[in-house]
């Protein structure tokens, strides 16, 4: 098997693009997911990863400067802390964004409409066996 996936790199989330791209109720459930969404993480780590969905599939993944130059319709912003603590199960996701842990921009409505599908993207961003740094 490959290396692990490294937490805070566009690795992560291309194992993420992977997987859900691999997973047949994802892609029936998130046909009307044609999103693009940047995950930001705050300082010590400072970087932005993008992902693009077209009809539920992930179409592109990358690391961008700013998450306004891929037009993301929502961001997603929180410490690295906060991000571990949601992949690793520690910290609820709900929760998260009710205590601002986790912030999101972009419009509510449509969240609140898809929360169901973005509820399985983290339970599968949850499934993947990263590299933390701390093992």
């Amino acid at each position: 098997m490959s290396e692990k996936p490294v937490f805070g790199t566009v690795g992560f989330y291309q194992a993420v693009a992977d997987d859900l791209n691999a997973d047949e109720t994802w892609l029936e459930m998130a046909k009307p997911i044609t999103y693009t969404m940047v995950f930001v993480y705050e300082e010590p780590i400072n970087k932005n990863f993008s992902l693009r969905f077209e009809a539920g599939r992930i179409t592109e993944v990358s690391e961008v400067e700013d998450p306004q130059q891929v037009g993301a319709d929502f961001v997603i912003n929180g410490k690295p802390a906060a991000w571990r603590g949601l992949i690793k199960k520690e910290l609820d996701p709900n929760s998260a964004m009710a205590t601002g842990k986790v912030k999101i921009d972009g419009k509510q409505t449509v969240l609140l409409r898809h929360m169901k599908k973005f509820s399985y993207m983290i339970d599968k961003m949850t499934s993947i066996d990263a590299d933390f740094g701390d093992s």
